[in-house]
């Protein structure tokens, strides 16, 4: 391994210890307080080593936002495609629900990236990344909803709006889960009724019933 090999790899290291250092402080309830002299405290590094890799605290934000949806865009990619229409959007809706309850410690950076004033603030290429993530996991909402319709089981309508309309769904039972719907009871369970909720939101009745045999 040549010195710049080396370099770029320790580079990246560090960069993985300041964000999961950030994302255990994150995960608290006056989790804006949080300072980069907190966190560099807590990756056990200089300050001024951690704005060599990220310019101010909102782009720790949102780099982990970033993570966040590049790992949910590679499970919905591995969705095979041979599935039927049915079953590619239930996957989509539980990769959807599973990134958010397994990595509940993302819920507070995940929604406040979310805002428009927070987006404008970013630089160009972070603000460039997050669009093109969000943008990419609609595309494959679109194109299961666009061949559930061409196949006559999901209702015709216009497309833009049953993606909008699932995506309310999600994230409502999203906030849902992290509110502890169900908690003790089967989380599993639950996490079913809610997609089969939210499919029913999208199908013919016909199909509903062939679905559920």
């Amino acid at each position: 391994m040549g010195v710049q090999e080396r370099k770029a790899r320790e580079f990246q290291r560090r960069e993985r210890e300041i964000l999961d250092a950030a994302l255990r402080l994150f995960d608290r309830d006056d989790w804006q307080s949080v300072t980069i002299e907190q966190i560099a405290e807590a990756a056990e590094i200089g300050k001024g080593t951690i704005y060599k890799h990220f310019a101010n605290k909102d782009e720790i934000y949102a780099r982990l936002d970033i993570d966040f949806h590049r790992r949910m865009l590679e499970q919905v990619q591995q969705i095979d495609p041979k599935l039927d229409v049915v079953e590619r959007l239930r996957a989509i809706i539980r990769v959807y629900l599973d990134a958010h309850h397994v990595g509940r410690e993302y819920r507070r950076v995940v929604q406040y990236c979310e805002r428009d004033d927070f987006r404008r603030g970013l630089s160009e290429p972070t603000r460039r990344e997050c669009d093109r993530l969000e943008a990419a996991l609609v595309e494959r909402l679109y194109g299961v909803l666009q061949d559930g319709v061409s196949q006559g089981i999901f209702r015709s309508r216009p497309i833009p709006t049953m993606a909008y309309g699932v995506i309310a769904a999600i994230y409502g039972s999203v906030r849902l889960l992290w509110g502890g719907y169900n908690v003790g009871a089967d989380t599993e369970g639950s996490v079913e009724e809610l997609i089969r909720f939210i499919l029913a939101g999208v199908m013919h009745q016909e199909s509903q019933a062939d679905a559920r045999k």
